[in-house]
């Protein structure tokens, strides 16, 4: 074992311990390449986690929004809150918790005016995640003179002419109102659909005379039925609802037109986007699973601790995306096995290659130099590991994955090709020591 361990970890300093490769089985080659994959994914997660604190502490414009939200010094202006069960509660102008927004400095002066600081935007909304959105379908022409149409003279059109047009969607920001004159048009309208549509829709007014859903689930489910039937798929809007969702307005109206520097708070978590000082963007997510209940700025807090307690709020959020961030890390390291078998074979190709060209025979074969590369995996990933983490203090997260492959690429490779250099050069000397011991001899 201990052998083993000198060999993995010295192969990549030492020429020697790393020929010993070439007598070694693949399966020691296999362990090594798992134990890489190993630190490219904690280097993932360390990446994606450790930067957030330092980020946040540089970033004064983006805290100073969050501050004059939550940790106003004028208690009038002040945004109450608390975590209840895991969930973000805040009160109203009216001083009572309910669901509803009640802050957008995107679209509202007076909240502009008391709470942005420097373009920063925040918008703090309580209502439910599954809350319906209020829309305007349309469509819009693809023939380049974008002529836009409503979706009810699009559904006069014949099959040929709606070739020519490209179905959309308009959040209006409003809540959806399910009138009791909306719910009945929508039954009547999926009755006069097929069999399937109207036995769905009958079944759903028997469990409501028998009292197995609530009105508002009738309303709901009747209006789900009737958009599935009546409108075209929505999933270049919506990834977990079948139908428009207010939640998502913001960032259809916001983040898709290009905002970024923001906070957007929810009642069942929140998210954000700033820059820091040195210019660094960053946008993360957080949830309040990791947060005591109780409210966020405690009666009788100074200024400070106010404020310490926002920082708190919004760090602490983030962190709790640990859990989720292991689990997509997980998933992405297998999807870049591949990548990362291919990178150990082009190193081992190109090292192979050049000491083929140069005549040396002294490994004998391609499996052979495969088990050599194979056995710099490992600290080729410490190094890439390290760097990444380092590096992901100074650049934007979305640069860390594509980061990580290329310095365990470079890593990998350069050492490669420093073993083939070196083997070379020990060849070629040995050859000409031999010839030169014959010379003597004849």
């Amino acid at each position: 074992m201990k052998k083993w361990l000198k060999f993995i970890f010295f192969s990549f300093f030492s020429h020697n311990t790393a020929k010993e490769g070439a007598r070694r089985g693949f399966m020691n080659t296999l362990l090594v390449f798992v134990l890489g994959l190993v630190l490219l994914w904690s280097a993932f997660i360390g990446a994606e986690m450790l930067p957030m604190g330092v980020h946040y502490g540089n970033s004064p414009d983006f805290k100073a929004t969050a501050y004059n939200v939550f940790a106003n010094a004028d208690s009038d202006k002040r945004i109450d809150a608390k975590i209840e069960d895991g969930v973000f509660k805040a009160k109203n102008p009216s001083g009572e918790y309910s669901e509803s927004l009640l802050v957008n400095t995107f679209d509202n002066e007076e909240d502009k005016k008391n709470y942005s600081a420097n373009g920063y935007n925040i918008v703090v909304d309580t209502r439910r995640a599954n809350t319906l959105a209020e829309i305007e379908a349309y469509c819009v022409s693809n023939d380049g003179k974008n002529t836009e149409i409503s979706y009810e003279d699009y559904l006069t059109l014949s099959d040929v002419a709606r070739l020519n047009f490209d179905f959309k969607l308009r959040y209006t920001g409003n809540e959806l109102d399910l009138t009791d004159e909306a719910v009945a048009e929508y039954l009547e309208y999926v009755k006069g659909l097929d069999e399937e549509s109207k036995t769905a829709a009958e079944s759903l007014v028997e469990d409501l005379a028998d009292a197995k859903i609530t009105r508002d689930e009738y309303n709901r489910k009747l209006y789900e039925l009737y958009f599935k039937n009546y409108y075209p798929e929505i999933t270049a809007y919506e990834s977990t609802s079948a139908v428009p969702l207010l939640r998502n307005y913001y960032f259809h109206k916001y983040v898709n037109a290009g905002s970024k520097n923001y906070l957007f708070v929810f009642d069942d978590y929140m998210t954000g986007s700033f820059e820091t000082k040195g210019g660094t963007a960053v946008a993360f997510h957080g949830f309040y699973s990791d947060l005591e209940d109780g409210n966020l700025i405690s009666e009788g807090a100074s200024q400070d601790e106010a404020k310490a307690a926002v920082d708190g709020f919004i760090v602490k959020s983030f962190r709790a995306t640990l859990p989720i961030n292991i689990y997509i890390h997980t998933v992405n390291i297998f999807t870049l096995v591949p990548f990362i078998a291919l990178m150990l074979l082009v190193a081992t190709l190109l090292t192979y290659s050049l000491m083929k060209l140069r005549g040396v025979e002294s490994i004998h074969s391609f499996g052979s130099m495969l088990k050599i590369v194979g056995s710099f995996v490992l600290v080729s990933g410490v190094i890439s590991a390290l760097l990444t983490v380092v590096l992901s203090f100074f650049v934007s997260r979305n640069l860390i994955s594509a980061l990580l492959t290329v310095l365990f690429f470079v890593a990998l490779a350069a050492r490669s090709l420093i073993f083939a250099v070196m083997e070379i050069k020990s060849y070629t000397k040995q050859m000409e020591q031999e010839e030169s011991e014959q010379q003597e001899i004849a």
